[in-house]
């Protein structure tokens, strides 16, 4: 029994330890690459930041590179010259969207003239993917729609794929040209977010009719969205089909998150370049 409460005491003793660390020193007080957190958690979209100082007046370059999932990010690398343990490098970085997929660590690295490493030190980055990362992260393929509590879903609907972007442009893949009716007479030009950091309340989808420089905004409201699925609800103006139409219609419309591709092709079988009739400023709606 001595024994068991001495193990769980080293662990504690161990846990107290890290999180302590955590809150301004290296867990390695003889550390050479000083890095004054090594823990961060967020969203995509925040900006990570720490201060680095040196312990040894060797290094003279620190290299950072990103690990996500134990695999280094390629591509992925930032050089900086220390002239003398006095200097301080102020890092910073935004999480951006498929930080969330695995483990991620950003390496500090401190090598000496002749490029021999000399010591190293690891930030852990904890990251919470938010519903604007979500939106931009997946293409959305429609799967149903409803008007007014009844299926209104056609076969051309079915290959109807939307591809929201992260600087708030929009695209649509309308698939089959032949079955796309009217969405080939429509520039699309940006979507705008609503909601809080975390939850999208609301998605606005501004495109311009036929050779029109004045925007339509569509207003959905999102009932549902999460990695694998996103359910948004529109009211239209459908009295003229008599009851029980009316003004407020409720169309609700049900979509599939699928990886982004190469074969997601705007304005399929048109040239996108007839497309541009309006001036479109994503960003500013």
């Amino acid at each position: 029994m001595k024994t068991v409460c001495k193990i769980i005491g080293s662990i504690s003793c161990v846990l107290l330890m890290f999180f302590s660390c955590e809150k301004n020193e290296s867990i390695h007080r003889d550390s050479k690459v000083i890095l004054d957190k090594l823990l961060f958690s967020g969203y995509t979209g925040d900006t990570i930041r720490a201060a680095i100082t040196y312990g040894s007046s060797d290094i003279k370059k620190l290299v950072i590179t990103k690990w996500v999932n134990g695999e280094q990010v390629p591509g992925y690398g930032i050089n900086v010259s220390v002239n003398s343990m006095s200097d301080t490098y102020e890092f910073e970085q935004e999480i951006v969207v498929g930080d969330e997929e695995g483990t991620l660590i950003y390496t500090f690295s401190g090598y000496n003239a002749a490029d021999k490493l000399i010591d190293a030190s690891d930030l852990a980055v904890s990251v919470t993917l938010t519903d604007f990362g979500r939106l931009s992260k997946f293409d959305w393929k429609l799967t149903a729609q409803t008007t007014n509590g009844e299926s209104t879903t056609t076969d051309a609907m079915l290959d109807n794929v939307y591809r929201l972007n992260s600087d708030l442009s929009w695209e649509y893949d309308w698939g089959n040209p032949a079955g796309a009716g009217m969405d080939v007479l429509n520039q699309y030009c940006a979507w705008k977010y609503i909601g809080t950091e975390l939850k999208a309340d609301s998605v606005y989808l501004i495109k311009f009719g036929f050779l029109s420089n004045i925007p339509t905004i569509d207003k959905y409201k999102v009932l549902r969205l999460d990695d694998t699925s996103l359910w948004i609800q529109t009211f239209m103006d459908l009295s003229w089909l008599g009851e029980p139409y009316t003004e407020k219609t409720p169309v609700v419309e049900k979509y599939v998150a699928i990886p982004k591709s190469s074969d997601f092709t705007p304005y399929r079988g048109e040239n996108p370049a007839n497309y541009n009739w309006a001036s479109c400023s994503p960003g500013n709606y």
